[in-house]
């Protein structure tokens, strides 16, 4: 599981209930010794790995959000970020502006330095679309790419990720994991990640929808929905084993 640095249970607590592997997604803040010590926080509770959100200089242009405007209840927190933001508090801009309080809109490439040179952990970019960006990835020292377009919810007209993973694991050429995430719907949609060179996939809406209608039992219904539709696809395509899976189950490649 990738836990969250917006989520409202503190990465301690997730931690004492998990019982496999741990990442934690985070920001580099405005607040360098805020950010670090969160990164702390995460190494000590045993978090393998962090996965550093790359594409959010600013917020994207989220009409259905704004239509929504959606805060949190007065009884919940960015548990996360205790001290740093208002309880119920958000990531939106005050109005006529673009830029919010508390992520950084000058990030460059030296920041991956900095945090690489005190992180015990491997780092991961998350939000790479971009084959060049890929490749000063692997020269900064980032352990892992997630090919992401923020759930095409940041910038209208990004390509799918599906559609770019190709070049970016052709510009790395095996040197670090490629990850990819955003539209992983079904079995299929698995199987063809692997097929054009991922590493392996994330999930992040279909969970989030089985959570809302049945709980953690929602949760577990789904991924053994894809797990099942992922097989069924391997089988179908003639590939006994993930490590079978290549181009050819693509049409027309």
């Amino acid at each position: 599981m990738v836990a969250g640095m917006l989520a409202t249970t503190p990465i301690e607590d997730i931690a004492k209930a998990a019982t496999g592997p741990l990442w934690f997604q985070t920001y580099i803040l405005k607040d360098r010794g805020f950010t670090r010590d969160l990164i702390q926080r995460a190494e000590a509770v045993g978090c393998k790995a962090l996965c550093i959100t790359s594409d959010s200089p600013v917020v994207g242009v989220r009409n259905r959000d704004a239509r929504a405007n959606f805060s949190l209840p007065p009884n919940l927190e960015r548990a996360n970020l205790r001290g740093l933001m208002r309880t119920g508090g958000n990531l939106r801009p005050p109005e006529g502006d673009i830029y919010t309080p508390i992520l950084d809109a000058s990030l460059t490439w030296k920041e991956i330095d900095w945090l690489r040179s005190f992180a015990r952990i491997p780092v991961l970019l998350k939000g790479v679309l971009n084959p060049d960006d890929a490749e000063l990835a692997v020269k900064s020292g980032a352990s892992g790419i997630i090919v992401s377009n923020h759930g095409a919810r940041n910038l209208d007209t990004v390509p799918p990720t599906i559609e770019i993973l190709p070049e970016v694991v052709e510009r790395v050429a095996g040197r670090i994991p490629v990850l990819c995430d955003s539209g992983i719907r079904r079995g299929t949609d698995v199987l063809k990640a692997l097929a054009l060179g991922a590493t392996a996939v994330l999930i992040g809406r279909p969970y989030l929808y089985g959570l809302s209608v049945g709980g953690d039992a929602g949760v577990t219904r789904v991924i053994n929905i894809l797990k099942n539709e992922f097989k069924v696809a391997m089988a179908l395509s003639g590939k006994p084993a993930i490590a079978s899976i290549d181009r050819s189950v693509i049409w027309g490649k």
